[in-house]
């Protein structure tokens, strides 16, 4: 059977985290589930909160005749606006539904996110260790993923995302809480990308995005927080999912929210 090259390329390179989940799926069989221990993939070893189940069991039982047909390509309004007044309290921005549209998973989200701003050539610049699928969620649509060296404690390095922004440059993704290194960009990081992604801009005279991807946002510890990039840059966006926090990967519950003050709106 002929495929496209394409496809035999990204088969070739497929991600090597679902291979040792399927792996460890085979391990466990063998040697039973509690003597394997499986570091993979992001799959919760905890149940989602009462609470959830509790809600969704109401939300089952309250759908009408037409519950289950299809929704509005961005979600059901009355959602999106649930969700934005939440991340108004959240993110300390006054967020309208018009901001937010639902999708499934932060995979999802930054899938939705790259296809409406990325060219055939666009860079998409990251900060290395990176999560590996933003490989294919660039190349899904025409993107070149970028990766940028970041400091020995895994913190932004100015100078190296400063030297790799050129021409061809369309937007940064990062990751905070990161995955893998777990670390937190502060909020004075944040400012400095900022203040270097707007120098950036008018250095080229285009728009350069930055996409946040917060899938562990909530999971903190000792007290820290994670700053909002709507308070460092005005071109940015946010792609996140209820699948860490809720421990409910498998609904597939993600959005994407645009800054309110963004200019691309």
């Amino acid at each position: 059977m002929t495929i496209a090259k394409k496809i035999e390329v990204t088969l070739e390179k497929s991600s090597w985290i679902r291979k040792m989940f399927e792996e460890g799926a085979r391990l466990k069989q063998e040697h039973g589930a509690q003597n394997v221990y499986d570091f993979s993939l992001g799959n919760p070893n905890v149940e989602p909160p009462e609470s959830f189940k509790t809600a969704l069991k109401e939300t089952i039982g309250s759908l009408g005749s037409m519950g289950h047909a299809y929704m509005p390509n961005t979600g059901y309004p009355n959602v999106r606006k649930a969700v934005a007044d939440y991340l108004s309290t959240e993110y300390g921005s006054q967020i309208t539904d018009n901001e937010v549209t639902m999708t499934c998973g932060a995979a999802g989200a930054l899938n939705v996110i790259l296809k409406a701003i990325t060219d055939p050539g666009d860079e998409i610049i990251t900060p290395a260790p990176y999560f590996v699928e933003y490989n294919f969620y660039a190349d899904n649509h025409g993107g070149i993923l970028k990766p940028v060296s970041t400091k020995p404690d895994f913190t932004l390095d100015m100078d190296a995302i400063s030297s790799a922004v050129n021409e061809k440059t369309k937007a940064i993704i990062i990751n905070s809480p990161n995955n893998p290194t777990g670390q937190i960009y502060s909020s004075e990081s944040l400012k400095e990308l900022g203040t270097l992604l707007e120098n950036m801009e008018k250095k080229y005279g285009k728009t350069i995005y930055l996409i946040s991807d917060e899938p562990y946002r909530k999971i903190v510890y000792d007290g820290h927080s994670v700053p909002s990039i709507f308070a460092s840059y005005r071109e940015s966006i946010i792609a996140t999912s209820y699948s860490k926090d809720l421990s409910i990967p498998g609904e597939r519950i993600g959005f994407v929210v645009i800054n309110p003050k963004a200019s691309f709106k």
